[in-house]
């Protein structure tokens, strides 16, 4: 390798680097979040029950905690570390402000993290 050559990033490592940054952000708004590699190179952030974001290292993306216009889930994104904090931030203080009841039919991080099927591997 020459000298003038950046090391060569992995998109796995870019999305462990871009979750970093979210889950540091996140921290100046006081949402205590970590980050959970995923398989295929993606990584999960978990900022609160039922908010989970994922990124592949270029965009975050995740269920926001309305329904859309037609009451289903409503998948949004964004393309920046700064532009997701604030955004989840936002989704944190709805998702805060939910009864308990509501947010144990929400997705888990454990849907994320289990093959279909819903079986951890043996």
């Amino acid at each position: 390798m020459f000298a003038d050559q950046a090391p060569c990033v992995t998109p796995a490592q870019q999305a462990e680097r871009a979750s970093q940054t979210l889950v540091a952000l996140l921290a100046r708004y006081n949402i205590p979040a970590d980050a959970h590699p995923l398989s295929g190179g993606e990584v999960a952030v978990s900022v609160y029950y039922g908010l989970i974001a994922r990124t592949d290292g270029a965009v975050f993306w995740w269920t926001t905690p309305t329904l859309s216009q037609r009451g289903g889930p409503l998948l949004t994104y964004a393309t920046t570390p700064a532009t997701a904090a604030a955004r989840l931030a936002e989704h944190y203080m709805i998702q805060r402000g939910k009864l308990a009841a509501d947010l144990l039919r929400g997705p888990l991080l454990s849907d994320l993290l289990m093959p279909e099927g819903g079986h951890a591997p043996m």
